[in-house]
């Protein structure tokens, strides 16, 4: 094979090689960025971005009481850091859904549950008893979103009719209206 083909057989096989690495329980290392909320974020890996939904938790909505300050927890923890991500699923918006670690000794969706700025995620991840600890150990000290008495699950939130404007003000209308 000439030099020239043997490179562009190889570029070839790069996207390839990437694609393959996404597959259910493999791992990726890339670095964090644009976190979006309090369990989604974007790892860039060998060039490709990709959207990650973290596996086993589920975080208050950015409109929702709580929602910006998981997301400030969670950026602040890994935003531009270099996370290990081991790949459980696809959900159905397409994201890649996987546990993220910080280095070799934090797990990130442990760390929000813990901390209380994340939910534990049951219909997921049933049998995960270190996140159903780690919740009720947030709760009994009322950390972050467990200082409410009752705080709203994300679920429950989505399932909610949204109000108009999102309690925000109206707009004005150009030409006086």
């Amino acid at each position: 094979m000439k030099s020239s083909h043997r490179w562009e057989f190889i570029a070839l096989l790069i996207p390839l090689a990437i694609s393959l690495s996404f597959a259910d329980g493999a791992w990726v290392k890339g670095i964090a960025q644009d976190v979006h909320d309090g369990d989604t974020f974007k790892l860039k890996v060998a060039g490709q971005i990709i959207k990650v939904r973290m596996y086993g938790v589920d975080a208050p909505e950015k409109d929702q009481a709580y929602g910006e300050e998981a997301g400030k927890a969670l950026r602040t923890l890994i935003d531009g850091k270099e996370i290990r991500l081991q790949i459980t699923d696809k959900d159905r918006y397409g994201r890649t859904v996987g546990e993220p670690w910080l280095g070799d000794s934090i797990n990130v969706s442990l760390w929000m549950i813990k901390n209380g700025h994340a939910w534990w995620y049951k219909s997921y991840s049933k049998k995960r008893i270190d996140f159903k600890e780690a919740e009720e150990e947030a709760k009994a000290k009322k950390l972050g979103l467990w200082a409410d008495d009752k705080p709203t699950a994300p679920w429950d939130f989505r399932s909610q009719p949204k109000k108009k404007n999102n309690g925000k003000k109206n707009k004005k209308k150009k030409n006086g209206g």
